[in-house]
C-alpha cells in the first residue's frame, strides 16, 4: 500500500506543498476534512499497468489535496469483492475486458450503471436513467435504439459517476518455430469465447499440445457459479451462438434460431452434437439448462439471463425461448454466453447445484471443442481435444499454465515453456520480446476494453457531482496511457460507450480536458476548501 499525502510531504516523489494555493475559504468556513481515501487497483497477478496506472491518477488527484491510499487487489478477488460484490470503499482503478459480448452497447449504458444490478460497483443509481437504460433493450428497430443510446451517454457524463481512462490495446506474443495460423480477433481481445486464435492455430512440430503462459483465475468449473474465467469454461460447455471478429453473431451449438414475435425465439441445434460422454445433445439439455436458470436464478449467470421467462421443447433439436420483454441484444449478449448443460448428469445431483464441486464428482462433461481433463490449483489447467467436435483444432489439447506474474510468464516464453501469452505480459514487453527473438511474433490487438476509474456514489465526497468532476478533471488520461501502458493504449473518449463501437459510440460529446487548476476551482465554487497545509475541507454545511 502507498501513501500520497499532500502539504509538505512528498507525492509520488514530488513535493507539492510549496506549489498549491490554499483556496478562498477561511479556516472558520471550512467543513471536515475528506478522509483518506483508499484506491484499490489489479494488483500485480494481471500484470504491472494497473499499478502504474493507479499511481499517475493519484500523482495528479493527490494535487486537489488529497490523502490516498493505493491497495493492490488479486484479480479474482477483486471481481468479486468489488467488480460484483458491491464491497467498493472509496476508489478503484481497473479495466474491464474485451468480451465479444460487449460490442453490443447494453454492457456499457446498462450493466455496469443500472440502478442495484450486479456489475454496477459504483453504485450509481438514478431511477429515470436506470429506465431508460433498460427500455433501450427493448427497442427492436435500430435507429430508434441509436438514438436513445446516445442519449443516453450524454446523460451519463453529465451526471459523472464514474469515467473510463483508457482503451486497451492487447497483444499476442507466440513461438512461431512451433505454432502457425496464429490469428488476431480483434476488436476482441484473445477470449476464450472467439474461435481465433484458439481453434485455428496449428502444431509445427511434435509437440501439440498448446501451452498459454497465463495466470490462475478459475474458482470453480461449475458454469452456473464461475465469474473470473467464464470463456475457459465455455471451451468445455458449448454456446448457442458465437460473435466473430466482425462484430457479427453466428451459430455455434444452435444450427438456426429466428424469432417468433418480439419475445419468443425458435432455435434449432446443430445436429449430430454429443457431450464428451457419448450421449446426445438434444432440446431437452437446452430446455432443463435454460429452466433451471430461470429457477435458480444463480447471480453469476442472472445478469445476462433475468429476462428469459423460461423455454420449452418442440421437438429433439428445436425449442423456444420465452422472454418477459423485448430484447434488441439478446442474441448477442446472451445466446452467444448461454451454455448447455447435460440433463442426464445435472437433474440427478440431489444437492444444491450452487454448490456442487464437479470436479471431485468428475461431472465436468459438455459438449465443447475442449473435455476437461486436469486441474492442479495455482499450477496448471489441461483440456484435451474433443475430437469428435465440428471445430475441434488440430492439435491435441491446450495447457493453461498458472504463472501469476509478468516476470513468470516472460521467462516461458524464453525458455520454450510457453507458446503463447495473451495478458499480464505487459503488451510493450511482448514487443520488445518478438523484436529480440526471432522464434517469437508479436500481434498487436487494438480492442474496446476500458480502464475505468470507479468511485462509491453511495458515499461522501463522492455523492456530490461537483467532486466527481474535479476527480475527471484531474485526471490525466495520456498521461496514464504512457506511464500505465508505454503507448499501447488509446485515451478513452468522454461517456461510457468506447470509440470501437463504431455508431454506438456518441462522437458528439464533448472533451474534457485535463487541467488540475479548473478542477480545483470547480472544488472552490462548490464551496469545498484547503487548510494551511492544503488538505482538502468538505463544504461546511
Amino acid at each position: 500500500m502507498h501513501r500520497y499525502l499532500i502539504g509538505s510531504s512528498w507525492v509520488a516523489g514530488v513535493a507539492f506543498g510549496a506549489t498549491i494555493a490554499v483556496g478562498a475559504v477561511s479556516a472558520q468556513e471550512l467543513g471536515e476534512p475528506v478522509p483518506e481515501l483508499s484506491v484499490v487497483y489489479y494488483a500485480s497477478d494481471m500484470g504491472p499497468e494497473f499499478e502504474q496506472s493507479a499511481r499517475a491518477l493519484a500523482d495528479d488527484w493527490a494535487k486537489l489535496g488529497l490523502d490516498l491510499q493505493l491497495v493492490p487487489v488479486q484479480f479474482s478477488t477483486f471481481v468479486s469483492q468489488y467488480i460484483v460484490g458491491g464491497q467498493l470503499e472509496d476508489m478503484a482503478v481497473f479495466s474491464v475486458g474485451a468480451d465479444p459480448d460487449r460490442v453490443d452497447p447494453t454492457y456499457w449504458v446498462y450493466d455496469v450503471a443500472g440502478c442495484g444490478l450486479r456489475r454496477n460497483g459504483s453504485k450509481w443509481c438514478d431511477e429515470g436513467y436506470s429506465e431508460r437504460a433498460t427500455q433501450q433493450r427493448a427497442l427492436i428497430d435500430r435507429g430508434e435504439r441509436l438514438e436513445a443510446v446516445h442519449a443516453l451517454q450524454e446523460e451519463f457524463t453529465e451526471n459523472m459517476p464514474f469515467f473510463p481512462v483508457i482503451n486497451r490495446i492487447y497483444g499476442i506474443i507466440y513461438n512461431s518455430e512451433k505454432w502457425e495460423n496464429v490469428t488476431s480477433p480483434a476488436p476482441v481481445a484473445a477470449h476464450e469465447e472467439m474461435v481465433n486464435p484458439w481453434l485455428k492455430a496449428r502444431p509445427l512440430t511434435d509437440d501439440r499440445w498448446l501451452d498459454w503462459a497465463y495466470f490462475e483465475d478459475v474458482s470453480t468449473y461449475n458454469p452456473l457459479v464461475e465469474e473470473s474465467a467464464v470463456g475457459w469454461v465455455r471451451f468445455i460447455y458449448d454456446t448457442f451462438a458465437k460473435n466473430n471478429s466482425e462484430g457479427e453473431t453466428v451459430p455455434w451449438a444452435a444450427d438456426s434460431w429466428s424469432w417468433v414475435d418480439d419475445t419468443t425465439l425458435e432455435v434449432t441445434l446443430r445436429d449430430g452434437m454429443t457431450f464428451h460422454d457419448g450421449e446426445a445433445v438434444t432440446a431437452d439439455d437446452a430446455v432443463y439448462t435454460i429452466n433451471t436458470i430461470v429457477e435458480i436464478a444463480p447471480p453469476a449467470v442472472s445478469s445476462r439471463t433475468s429476462n428469459i421467462a423460461g423455454a420449452e421443447k418442440i421437438d429433439d433439436l428445436t425449442f423456444r425461448i420465452n422472454l418477459q420483454a423485448p430484447d434488441a441484444a439478446f442474441e448477442i449478449t446472451v445466446l452467444t454466453y448461454m451454455f448447455i448443460l447435460p440433463e442426464h448428469i445435472w437433474a440427478a445431483h440431489d444437492g444444491d447445484l450452487l454448490e456442487w464441486d464437479i470436479v471431485t464428482d468428475d461431472a465436468v462433461i459438455g459438449s465443447g471443442p475442449f473435455k476437461f481433463q486436469t486441474w492442479r490449483p495455482n499450477e496448471v489447467h489441461e483440456l484435451a481435444t474433443n475430437t469428435t467436435h465440428w471445430e475441434a483444432p488440430e492439435y491435441d489439447g491446450l495447457r493453461r499454465l498458472a504463472l501469476g506474474q509478468a516476470d513468470a510468464i516472460r521467462s516461458a516464453m524464453l525458455d520454450g515453456t510457453g507458446d503463447i501469452a495473451t495478458t499480464v505480459l505487459p503488451v510493450a514487453t511482448m514487443s520488445d520480446l518478438a523484436s529480440q527473438n526471432a522464434n517469437l511474433e508479436f500481434i498487436e490487438v487494438p480492442s474496446h476494453a476500458t480502464l475505468y476509474v470507479w468511485m462509491n456514489n453511495e458515499k461522501a465526497p463522492f455523492d456530490d457531482r461537483a467532486f466527481r468532476l474535479a476527480i475527471r478533471m484531474a485526471s490525466d488520461k495520456n498521461r496514464v496511457m504512457i506511464e500505465g501502458w508505454q503507448g499501447f493504449a488509446i485515451p478513452a473518449a468522454e461517456g461510457p460507450v468506447p470509440r470501437a463501437l463504431g455508431q454506438w459510440y456518441n462522437s458528439e460529446i464533448e472533451p474534457i480536458e485535463f487541467d488540475v487548476e479548473a478542477a480545483r476551482s470547480v472544488l472552490e465554487e462548490a464551496g469545498y476548501g484547503w487548510d494551511s497545509s492544503g488538505n482538502l475541507h468538505l463544504p461546511a454545511n
